[in-house]
């Protein structure tokens, strides 16, 4: 009877933990709540259950003991978990989330097509698999851009995997240098990767393709929408500190920035001037776009965060309800916006390849890029195209 009582009195017990986790589980899995602030609740909760079910029950059939054990084991591991994450966002300097989204099992051209643009008509370029095929390689946010491009041109009967790289803004480029892809799809290179090519002994050849927003981004419960250039400036300058010097809360404001070499941090430098006094970017340094936006949409522990990132990343690849994209002087990064160049942080993204590798096949895919088709792909993805810009 002992033995049968404590069993039960063990199944009850992981029961109570179960189903809320469970349930808190489905929540976040399918409307991207962040429900990190009640899991103190949840806790009190959870040994109020387990108090209630215990000394209402019989000795007889659960052991007291036992449960309370467990909700005190409960308690402590909310506590540890609480501890540790109010302590990582208050007092360690450098968060580093790698890039957890794996975008590039959503884009795989020939497999993955739903999520790829496509001409209304036949590409009037057609490589054959006896071809010598471009390796192409990019950004994160461009996959969607150079998978399409592949789609339309290349065999669908070709080794996607060696001729279709995913390896974001950074390792593309070093793999560029070193001969590995032959155009790789980025926003323009940072002073670093200028010199990495010209230590190798390589120039770029950098074709504009396209037109995109560069945009700040908070949490979607901080009341300022609107930020002027200047005001950014200042905010990740230190001179500005506080979100009330802004007309927002009276909160420290929480800086984020990305790695060095990734394509939007090269696009912030850019935005901030070769000049600025920039604060330490370890001070608050994130790895992976998608690491970003998680710690700005994160509430209990950044909402007084401001991060960057471009716009059809945020809008279409990780979208998450508990951040927004700020206004910039008044102008909302919308297509329109960009279309018309009134947004005040627009620039082109590039193809970019080698001079002097540039194989027949490389010459036809770009000059198919910058044609009549290649722009409608652009424009389909959600990007602008130079076309459309230009009307």
């Amino acid at each position: 009877m002992k033995k049968t009582s404590t069993i039960i009195a063990v199944i009850v017990s992981i029961l109570v933990l179960i189903v809320p986790v469970f349930l808190i589980w489905l929540i976040t899995a399918f409307t991207g709540l962040n429900l990190h602030f009640i899991v103190p609740i949840i806790g009190i909760l959870l040994v109020v259950l387990t108090g209630f079910i215990t000394f209402s029950s019989s000795n007889k059939i659960f052991y007291k003991k036992t449960i309370i054990l467990l909700s005190v084991a409960v308690l402590i591991l909310i506590g540890i978990i609480e501890g540790e994450n109010y302590y990582k966002h208050k007092y360690i300097p450098s968060i580093t989330v790698g890039q957890k989204t794996l975008f590039s099992y959503q884009y795989i051209p020939f497999k993955k097509s739903e999520n790829l643009a496509h001409l209304d008509s036949e590409s009037y370029l057609n490589f054959s698999k006896g071809d010598k095929l471009p390796v192409v390689d990019g950004a994160t946010a461009l996959f969607p851009v150079y998978c399409s491009f592949v789609e339309a041109v290349y065999p669908a009967d070709c080794d996607i995997e060696e001729v279709v790289k995913f390896n974001k803004t950074a390792d593309a480029y070093k793999a560029l240098i070193e001969g590995k892809d032959d155009i790789i799809f980025v926003a323009q290179p940072s002073k670093q990767q200028l010199a990495a090519a010209k230590e190798a002994g390589v120039e770029f050849n950098m074709y504009p393709i396209g037109y995109e927003a560069f945009v700040f981004i908070v949490n979607r419960k901080n009341p300022i929408d609107n930020l002027t250039i200047q005001q950014i400036k200042d905010i990740y300058t230190g001179k500005i500190t506080n979100w009330k010097n802004l007309g927002g809360k009276d909160q420290a404001i929480r800086p984020f920035q990305r790695d060095t070499n990734s394509g939007s941090q090269t696009a912030f430098i850019a935005v901030m001037g070769k000049d600025a006094e920039l604060l330490t970017p370890e001070t608050h340094q994130v790895s992976g776009m998608d690491g970003l936006i998680d710690v700005v949409s994160d509430y209990q522990n950044h909402s007084n965060a401001i991060g960057y990132s471009f716009r059809f990343y945020v809008e279409n690849m990780k979208t998450d309800i508990n951040i927004k994209i700020l206004k910039l002087n008044g102008i909302e990064a919308t297509k329109e916006n960009i279309r018309n160049k009134s947004y005040p942080i627009t620039d082109n993204f590039y193809a970019i390849t080698v001079k002097g590798r540039e194989s027949e096949n490389t010459k036809r895919f770009i000059e198919w890029i910058l044609s009549e088709q290649g722009q409608e792909l652009i424009e389909k993805v959600g990007y602008v195209s130079l076309e459309s810009n230009n009307q």
